[in-house]
């Protein structure tokens, strides 16, 4: 099903999170491309980047936002990158992946074959470039006992044979395979500690595992590293020992018959134990190794080494990941580890941080102000600020990166007192109170509140529009239950909180306090119900009527708005999607069914739209829908424009006249903005290209799409004049989720365009509820030139055509580094021509043909050669 599914980087998504604390792991360099750099993230996300690190995009993201991508590897070949993906609810999506760089598209997906047992990729080896032999080590577990199962197949999974499980070898784990590159029968099985009193060692099998020989028994292995040039000299580290066996490099000439220890002497930490050996791609006399405290490297193949020593909780290095050496300089690369990423342009001597914006982030919340606006959002235990127009970035308290289980902050900005800003620190179970903070210089300064001690989360502050110091807290215990508090900040040095009988027992999630009425008139959410007090909470009425499917117990009200145009317009987010009331709460209609909808808010720039959200949960990925004529129609963002975003606690709004800008506080990429663009017109949501290219002298209109449910159908239509469109051709919408492409071949191109010259396409895209809006339009003329095949094996071709003068056109190739591989000039004749060009001494990867033509015009045509 996941076959040919991808998303690529948006135009829409732009990264807003300081770059002071970001991490990237499994750093690996492209092996063509100057420059060229993969990475993952925390989350479901593979990024790149084309200037050696120094900015990152979106490369692909995983197609469900629950699941996370892990061991990040190049295929030989370097045509394709391996993966595994994990904590999917589904167990059939779980698995290792083939994702082909030049299409950006899944190519295989590998699944494990013991699903019954609910298993996980601990490790995998891939021999050849069509990952058609692959050994696969999985692992699961039977209530509180691990077991390993490991598969091998030749035929690219189709069949799979198991050749070794932990059950029939004293229950010895397998930490790491591999499979000898210069033998697909050879394979290697890196051993665990077992718990019968046999450990360790390597098992190795000359007949794809039908027999294994066990070498360096006693010792717990993990790392393997082949030398390129001669592949039966293998280096493998010592794994976690717990002192049973000494931390040890152990290197064999023969394949694996005999090893002999290499002598290094090692600074002793806690878990002593080798992550990672690495040759150096270009040079097998340069190999690094990375530790839990240390970074090696050695000059001479690995038979001396040197070592850089790291300090406990080190900023720098801790528990070393994987190291990414440039195939064209030997002296850069990236090393990655617990701490933050770090790289090196001498060859290791001097270490500098990575910096980029993808880390975890929580509770981001705007504060927009009539001249100026803040992001605030909460990271690692402290909270950021950034001013949105001067871009300049303020962090406090930001623990070190090998901080862990830090306590999060909640971060509520009061939008109607610049500078306001609310934090809460919730309480734990070591002891630690609840604290609740408030400041009004945007965070600089911090006030201590009243706080309830045991209080694990901060459900709302409302602000009392008639009083700037007076605000309504609530609490939550574990989402249990809740109290309710109106607080007095008008003395700083001596605020006051009162508590409030909540009506009911559920959780307070949501208020709303009218204007006008000296803060008595009081809107709450508490459960699955809406109530309405007029004495400052003294009393309290149910305004529930038409909530009736809401269950106390089982649903909850997550959000309450009022619409600032009409302030009898309200709406709630629940757990069964979005009601709206027309009279003040009284009486409340579904208008937009959905799963557990967590956000709803109004515009403040445009009457009538409204804009809700839901975070990635087990019910599905984080959601965006919207209306725009009060909630009378509603229309869903597809996930895939967004790049499946993993979002679990925070999203905010900012609304304009035509657009809406949406901060996500993602869980791997920082805080994320998404600018809706198509909020008038939401069926170009779906649409992400629209592409006309000549081939063989006719018109190929291309346009790609995503998350089709909402859609009907696809009208394309022409005009030789850009104002008289006709349909000359209807495709039929999948109706269902996922990426697709759509192809119509115009074959009357060619008299159009020999008599009007230009010809233009447009796409009518429209809905399942008839609405339709119209695409950007496409010109094509006839003087326009193509290239073909593409892509191209032996010979690219030129095609011009139209030219009514003779000229001269200068053809120059350039790889996508801009090195230049050919230059030639060609005289081209009235009429048509094609030029033919060889290609076979290129090596494969992306190539651009630039062509000038006499009038100094240049046109560029990209093209992957195979």
């Amino acid at each position: 099903m996941l076959l040919g599914m991808f998303v690529a980087a948006s135009a829409q998504l732009s990264f807003e999170a300081s770059s002071e604390y970001g991490k990237l792991w499994d750093i690996t360099y492209d092996q063509t491309i100057s420059g060229k750099l993969y990475a993952r993230s925390g989350a479901n996300h593979i990024m790149v980047s084309t200037d050696n690190g120094s900015s990152w995009q979106i490369f692909f993201s995983f197609p469900s936002s629950i699941t996370a991508i892990s061991q990040l590897k190049l295929l030989p070949g370097g045509k394709a990158l391996s993966f595994v993906v994990s904590y999917s609810q589904s167990d059939e999506v779980n698995g290792l992946y083939i994702l082909d760089l030049a299409t950006q598209s899944i190519r295989q997906h590998f699944v494990m074959p013991n699903l019954d047992v609910h298993p996980w990729v601990t490790s995998y080896s891939i021999y050849d470039s069509a990952a058609t032999i692959v050994l696969l080590n999985t692992g699961y577990s039977l209530g509180f006992n691990p077991y390993t199962k490991v598969y091998y197949t030749k035929d690219a999974g189709k069949k799979w044979k198991e050749v070794y499980y932990s059950d029939s070898y004293s229950t010895v784990q397998i930490l790491n395979t591999a499979i000898a590159p210069d033998d697909p029968a050879k394979l290697i099985l890196m051993r665990g500690l077992g718990s019968q009193g046999v450990n360790g060692g390597l098992f190795i099998s000359t007949n794809e595992g039908k027999n294994w020989t066990w070498r360096l028994g006693g010792s717990a292995f993990c790392p393997i590293a082949f030398n390129p040039q001669r592949p039966k000299e293998f280096f493998v580290g010592s794994f976690v020992n717990f002192g049973m066996a000494p931390e040890t490099l152990y290197r064999t000439l023969d394949g694996g018959t005999t090893f002999s220890k290499v002598p290094i002497t090692w600074n002793d930490q806690i878990l002593n134990h080798i992550t990672l050996i690495q040759y150096a791609p270009s040079d097998t006399t340069t190999m690094w190794m990375l530790e839990e405290n240390e970074i090696l490297k050695s000059s001479n193949g690995g038979s001396t080494w040197t070592s850089t020593s790291f300090e406990p909780n080190s900023t720098v290095f801790t528990g070393g990941i994987s190291i990414a050496i440039n195939p064209q300089n030997n002296h850069q690369l990236f090393i990655t580890s617990d701490a933050w990423p770090q790289y090196s342009t001498d060859g290791g001597k001097t270490l500098i941080q990575l910096k980029n914006p993808f880390y975890v982030t929580d509770k981001v919340t705007l504060g927009d102000y009539p001249h100026t606006s803040q992001l605030y959002y909460c990271s690692q235990g402290g909270y950021i600020i950034k001013d949105l127009s001067t871009r300049k970035t303020q962090a406090f308290n930001i623990q070190p990166p090998y901080m862990v289980n830090v306590r999060g902050l909640t971060a509520i900005a009061d939008t109607t007192v610049q500078g306001r800003l609310f934090l809460f620190k919730g309480g734990d179970d070591f002891g630690n109170s609840a604290r609740l903070m408030y400041s009004d210089n945007y965070g600089t300064t911090l006030h201590n509140l009243p706080t309830e001690d045991f209080a694990t989360y901060l459900k709302l502050v409302k602000k009392d529009p008639d009083n700037n110091s007076r605000y309504w807290v609530s609490y939550s215990f574990n989402e249990a239950y809740s109290t309710l508090y109106t607080l007095d900040i008008s003395d700083p040095d001596n605020p006051v909180a009162t508590p409030v009988t909540p009506p009911g027992s559920g959780v307070i999630n949501a208020a709303y306090i009218a204007p006008g009425n000296n803060g008595n008139t009081v809107y709450i959410s508490a459960g699955a119900k809406v109530y309405l007090s007029e004495d400052g909470g003294l009393t309290w009425t149910t305004q529930s009527q038409g909530l009736d499917n809401l269950t106390d117990g089982y649903d909850n009200i997550w959000d309450m708005n009022v619409n600032p145009y009409n302030p009898q317009m309200m709406a709630i987010a629940t757990t069964q999607g979005i009601f709206q009331s027309e009279d003040g709460g009284k009486n409340w209609t579904l208008t937009f069914a959905a799963n557990d909808l967590k956000k709803v808010s109004f515009s403040n720039a445009t009457e009538g739209h409204i804009m809700a959200a839901s975070y990635t949960s087990l019910l599905g990925d984080s959601r965006l829908v919207f209306s725009t004529n009060a909630g009378v129609k509603w229309f869903s963002v597809p996930a895939g424009s967004m790049g499946y975003l993993q979002c679990s606690s925070s999203i905010d709004f900012k609304f304009y006249s035509d657009h809406a800008d949406i901060y996500f506080a993602t869980s791997d990429l920082g805080v994320v903005k998404y600018q809706l663009n198509n909020l008038l017109s939401p069926q170009l949501l779906h649409l992400t290209a629209f592409t006309g290219t000549l081939t063989r002298g006719n018109a190929l209109l291309s346009w790609n799409t995503v998350d089709e449910q909402e859609l009907s159908d696809y009208q394309l239509e022409r005009s030789t004049n850009n104002r008289d469109f006709q349909l000359i051709n209807t495709q039929k919408a999948s109706g269902n989720d996922g990426f697709f492409t759509y192809n119509y071949e115009d074959r009357e191109f060619s008299g159009l365009a020999a008599t009007y010259r230009n010809v233009y396409y447009r796409l009518k895209i429209t809905g399942t509820d008839k609405s339709f809006a119209y695409s950007d339009t496409v010109k094509l003329s006839a003087t326009d030139m193509y290239i073909y095949p593409v892509p191209a094996a032996d010979v690219i071709n030129l095609h011009v055509q139209g030219v009514t003068e003779p000229a001269k056109y200068r053809v120059l190739l350039v790889d996508a580094s801009g090195r230049q591989y050919s230059i030639q000039s060609y005289n081209i004749p009235t009429g048509s021509t094609t030029i033919s060009m060889p290609i076979t001494r290129l090596i494969s990867g992306m190539y651009i043909m630039l062509v000038e033509t006499r009038s100094g015009e240049v046109k560029k045509f990209k093209f992957l050669k195979l």
